[in-house]
């Protein structure tokens, strides 16, 4: 017999309004995760593991992301070593499938390394798109570790959230990124002005569907 649906007990209580019922929409969604048990990590492929990031991760994440050349395109920034202590401490426990970022470790697989991370974004709407953004540290670069562990990533999402699109979002000049983009099915969506770091560039924007094979 199948497993009946999760319900919030108080739920047929109280008069809620439209933006109550969204807001609640969204905690039932949370709630039937982890009532099917559902945290999708540590989830492997062949040679990485898609993990939450946690304290002990602080010398190989300093590391990469003070790296200028890794860097170089990315919207973050560097953090000292409480912002990233307090930021490893918080994505250990984060919930998975909220609006808003999340991150995901990438980790060697045989060590459990930390070798990069991967940033999702959601929103309360299933319908509006999600956007990824990944990391890889500069030694474990060239590989195809960083396509199996998007790929990796883009399929947990379609299993675990109600997403039907995702897109990318890269400086035009970022070729290494441009194709890994378009090796993981990514089709190029449009290129616009942008600013990066307060000055001008252009982004090209990717799109996925849930449909697309990666």
């Amino acid at each position: 017999m199948a497993a009946s649906e999760p319900q919030i007990p108080w739920k047929e209580t109280i008069a809620i309004t439209p933006e109550e019922s969204e807001n609640l929409a969204i905690i039932e969604r949370y709630f039937a995760v982890i009532h099917s048990g559902g945290d999708p990590f540590p989830r492997l492929a062949p040679r990485v593991a898609l993990r939450r990031l946690a304290p002990a991760d602080l010398e190989d994440f300093q590391a990469y992301r003070s790296d200028p050349e890794v860097a170089r395109y990315q919207s973050w920034s560097s953090m000292s070593v409480a912002e990233a202590t307090a930021f490893l401490t918080e994505r250990e426990t984060a919930p998975f499938g909220r609006p808003g970022w999340f991150q995901i470790g990438i980790a060697e697989r045989s060590t459990g390394r930390l070798v990069g991370d991967i940033g999702i974004c959601l929103h309360r709407n299933a319908s509006e798109p999600a956007e990824i953004g990944f990391t890889l540290a500069t030694l474990w670069q060239r590989q195809g570790l960083a396509s199996e562990a998007v790929r990796e990533t883009l399929a947990m999402l379609f299993e675990n959230t109600e997403v039907a699109q995702v897109i990318a979002i890269t400086d035009t000049r970022n070729l290494a990124s441009i194709r890994l983009l378009e090796r993981v099915g990514f089709l190029l969506s449009r290129t616009i002005p942008a600013s990066f770091r307060g000055e001008p560039c252009t982004e090209h924007v990717f799109v996925l569907g849930r449909s697309v094979k990666t």
